[in-house]
């Protein structure tokens, strides 16, 4: 028995409360060591005099990493405290006893003295809320100055000019035309760029969070889509970055005109004065600055978080938005950068006023902790995306790496919290999805339509239905194509099927289990079954070169396919089908 790799860890994505009755239990051990793993529930008590009463109850093996199984066991609780210990079998027959101290031989000396991990009673469990909404969304991330003018044609991106600086004219009153084609399309939540006065076409910092760029609209413009979104049973979404302000805002100017006596030296992270900065005569690319400043840009200060004044200011203008728009989440960039006080003081107020407000994080780093003690309700997941690519792109990594390295981005979050995922292949600073399979309308089908099999809430870009592409930010930014003619019909038609099919099948795709079916190595296909209650869907796709053969269970439902051969049952290359038996 490799005991070094047995390991629990409580109040983590390891064991959590669905709610107050149910216990979701985890347990790591290393690959193909253990042959039975059990966990004993019992009183909090047992001594050496006393036999420990308990009850056992079988764990299943759910993922296999390259050097991991990993176990789980969801608990009907009673209101009582509890305590449970892990009894684990190797395949020897060799028998222990894992509690909250030790590993240790499955004595009955042992037994009857556990130091097992503590189950609060029922008053005492801390249980994280979701909004439930969120698993019956699927996402349209819409960059506002690219998506379309309420009055007159999008302007054209010129050769020229700089693609960071030239508006094109997308507003407010450009969306709220558009909202039959978003219906039509099968969307119900938008997530919109920043709205507020900012710099720049895209407004990437921000001048003041109280008010709309009025280069979008005003504030009665926004009220009326929000309104007439919500009449549409469709949810808002504003993205916000509250690490930095722009050197444009108030605060800032206050700063540079009055020096250190101004009200607000506290809010930045000032070193000397007055405020200055200078690029390197040798290399432009390199600044200098008596201050901190975020982006290596230093227009943009960054904001002193720890400064409670800073805090409220920030909080208060998020629940002004909340209050008097009913705006139903936040996406916050750079999630990263914000401490986990701040989050956590900044959702709990959001929780008081609106308790099914959906507060994502967005960061280029892995933050699952943060999200694991109820700070974020979510992360964006930026990972899928690369790993898919590095698979059926790339060929990098074989199908059975590919299983394991998924395994384990699923493992990172606890079940409930990765039911409201924000997924993506692509947003609103990366390459295009069609850029990144390298034109392959095919492949970005595939690869969009195994992300909307898994937990998550999906979302897409602006234009992915029309086949739009472009590289990094800003060339990923290209103005929306309204021309019918340039259009590509079948990819509209193909999104609107499978944002019809996500819709439909949102409960067996946020709550069934996951399990992997076959792979193969040789021929790069994988395959999997989602599971809840009495349905199941079962997924197949080839991102190998060569068709591989397939039989269509007599019983069985074609609910989505690609590259399907009939003729010779085969799928083609990046060909997929979705069956329901």
């Amino acid at each position: 028995m490799n005991k070094a790799a047995i390991l629990h860890i409580p109040a983590s994505e390891m064991a959590y409360y669905e709610n107050k009755d149910e216990l979701h239990l985890q347990l790591q051990s290393a690959h193909n060591d253990l042959a039975d793993v059990t966990v004993l529930v019992g009183e909090v008590s047992g001594n050496n005099n006393d036999s420990w009463r308990y009850e056992s109850f079988f764990m299943q093996k759910i993922f296999a990493t390259r050097y991991h199984d990993y176990w789980e066991v969801i608990l009907k609780l009673n209101k009582n405290e509890a305590q449970y210990v892990f009894k684990v079998t190797d395949t020897y027959g060799n028998v222990g006893l894992y509690d909250a101290q030790r590993l240790c031989e499955a004595t009955e000396e042992n037994a009857n003295s556990p130091h097992g991990f503590i189950i609060e009673n029922r008053d005492m469990r801390q249980v994280t809320q979701i909004p439930d909404w969120v698993t019956k969304t699927v996402w349209y991330q819409i960059q506002i100055d690219r998506f379309a003018n309420g009055n007159d044609n999008l302007a054209k991106l010129s050769k020229n000019e700089d693609n960071t600086t030239q508006i094109l004219g997308g507003d407010l009153t450009g969306i709220l035309s558009k909202l039959d084609y978003l219906q039509n399309l099968g969307i119900n939540g938008i997530v919109l760029s920043s709205i507020f006065e900012g710099d720049g076409p895209f407004k990437l910092t921000t001048n003041d969070f109280y008010s709309i760029d009025s280069q979008f609209g005003n504030k009665d413009l926004f009220k009326m889509l929000v309104s007439n979104l919500h009449r549409r049973n469709m949810k808002v979404v504003l993205k916000m970055n509250l690490a930095y302000l722009s050197d444009n805002s108030r605060q800032w100017r206050e700063i540079l005109e009055e020096g250190q006596h101004a009200k607000y030296v506290d809010w930045f992270n000032i070193k000397g004065f007055p405020p200055k900065y200078s690029q390197d005569p040798h290399n432009k690319n390199i600044v200098r600055a008596n201050y901190k400043f975020s982006e290596l840009n230093p227009h943009y200060p960054t904001l002193n978080l720890k400064n409670p004044e800073v805090q409220t200011y920030l909080i208060q203008a998020i629940k002004y938005w909340v209050e008097h728009f009913e705006i139903d989440g936040l996406i916050l960039d750079h999630a990263d950068k914000l401490s986990r006080e701040f989050v956590h003081l900044l959702n709990r107020n959001l929780k008081k006023m609106k308790p099914d407000f959906y507060l994502v994080g967005k960061s280029e780093l892995s933050t699952t902790s943060v999200v694991q003690l109820g700070d974020f309700d979510a992360m964006t997941d930026d990972a899928l995306g690369n790993l898919l690519l590095n698979f059926a792109r790339d060929k990098k990594i074989a199908a059975s790496e590919f299983k394991y390295q998924l395994s384990r981005q699923m493992l990172a979050q606890n079940t409930k919290l990765s039911r409201v995922t924000l997924r993506t292949l692509d947003d609103l600073t990366s390459s295009r999805i069609l850029t990144r399979c390298r034109e392959n309308k095919a492949l970005m089908r595939s690869l969009l339509t195994f992300m909307y099999l898994l937990k998550g809430s999906p979302a897409i870009t602006y234009g992915t239905e029309l086949g739009l592409s472009g590289h990094d930010f800003p060339s990923n930014l290209a103005g929306m194509d309204w021309n019918q003619e340039d259009q590509d019909d079948k990819m509209m038609r193909f999104i609107k099927v499978l944002n019809n099919f996500r819709l439909q099948n949102y409960k067996i795709l946020s709550e069934g289990s996951f399990e992997w079916g076959q792979i193969s190595d040789s021929y790069d296909y994988v395959s999997f079954i989602r599971r809840k209650d009495k349905r199941r869907l079962f997924a197949l796709f080839n991102f190998g070169y060569n068709g591989i053969k397939f039989v269509l269970p007599k019983h069985a439902k074609l609910i989505l396919g690609q590259n399907i051969v009939d003729e010779k049952s085969e799928i083609g290359q990046y060909g997929f089908v979705i069956l329901e038996a």
